[in-house]
């Protein structure tokens, strides 16, 4: 890696750990040479939803300007430090476009406000917001395919579910609701109560319902755990453990989602990366390091 590249994943990396998650997306559990990548993917996606959630001009435009940035870097002229890093590992990692385009597109539909009808509409949203991370951390692991790519996305579309539960009030102040219409209907109430920041009862109910879905993605996904190296699962059970411990926070009964984002406390996530990692050495002894 020259200098000038080394300079640019350093970039990504500062730009990585400048943001708040329920965890470090580049954990130590993942190997050393690997760790510019997962910053170079982070960064762009970070990017992405900077500029549909942040960006004080016109987002459309902006995004668009974005897609124009990335066909020339992946076409081989790419311009400054983000697309010089991500330009690399797509080509060291041989990683697939379209998860990029993907990430993109899901921030464009956000800029249209359409609510969501039912919970298939949810899934929909994933597929571009939230599964191509997961397909872009199986590619960077050299380990993307189709079986490998459906236990991911159950997961990724359970993460993603999570943070809407966790970030109702916010989204309703950006006038933002993610959840299901039908659903919403059914307990008799509407995308203007979200808004207008209305605690109830029939809302709790709703949040419940979509936990619940989530959880039943998380079960599915946990499958792909057993079918990647140890370093990768360690980092997989901490995504998950990470987003069931979110949905164990909105289904308590006094939650009010316009009061307080549920964080996990830093005890709270020692207690699941030592779980964690009891749980991957327990099949280490069992089955032998991979």
């Amino acid at each position: 890696m020259t200098p000038a590249l080394v300079t640019d994943y350093a970039w990504c990396r500062a730009l990585t750990f400048r943001h708040y998650e329920n965890f470090a997306v580049v954990s130590r559990f993942v190997p050393g040479t690997l760790r510019p990548h997962f910053w170079a993917v982070y960064a762009f996606a970070r990017t992405v939803d900077d500029l549909g959630d942040a960006y004080p001009g016109d987002r459309l435009a902006a995004l668009a300007d974005f897609r124009r940035q990335l066909d020339r870097a992946l076409a081989g002229d790419p311009d400054g430090p983000l697309f010089r890093a991500l330009a690399h590992t797509v080509a060291c990692r041989a990683l697939p476009s379209e998860p990029f385009y993907d990430l993109i597109e899901a921030n464009r539909r956000d800029q249209l406000g359409q609510p969501f009808r039912s919970f298939a509409d949810v899934l929909e949203y994933c597929r571009y917001s939230a599964n191509p991370v997961g397909r872009l951390v199986l590619g960077i692991f050299g380990l993307l395919d189709p079986e490998r790519a459906r236990l991911s996305d159950a997961t990724c579309s359970a993460l993603q579910i999570a943070n809407f539960l966790q970030d109702i009030g916010d989204d309703a102040d950006r006038g933002r609701c993610y959840l299901p219409v039908e659903d919403l209907q059914h307990v008799g109430l509407a995308v203007d109560d979200i808004l207008a920041r209305r605690p109830t009862p029939a809302l709790r109910a709703v949040i419940r319902l979509q936990a619940d879905r989530a959880a039943a993605l998380f079960a599915q996904g946990a499958r792909l755990e057993q079918q990647v190296p140890w370093r990768l699962r360690l980092q997989l059970r901490l995504y998950r453990l990470g987003g069931e411990a979110i949905l164990g926070a909105v289904r308590r009964p006094d939650y009010d989602p316009f009061r307080r984002r549920p964080r996990l406390s830093p005890v709270a996530k020692a207690g699941i990366a030592l779980k964690a990692v009891v749980a991957a050495r327990e099949r280490q002894v069992g089955h032998g390091r991979r």
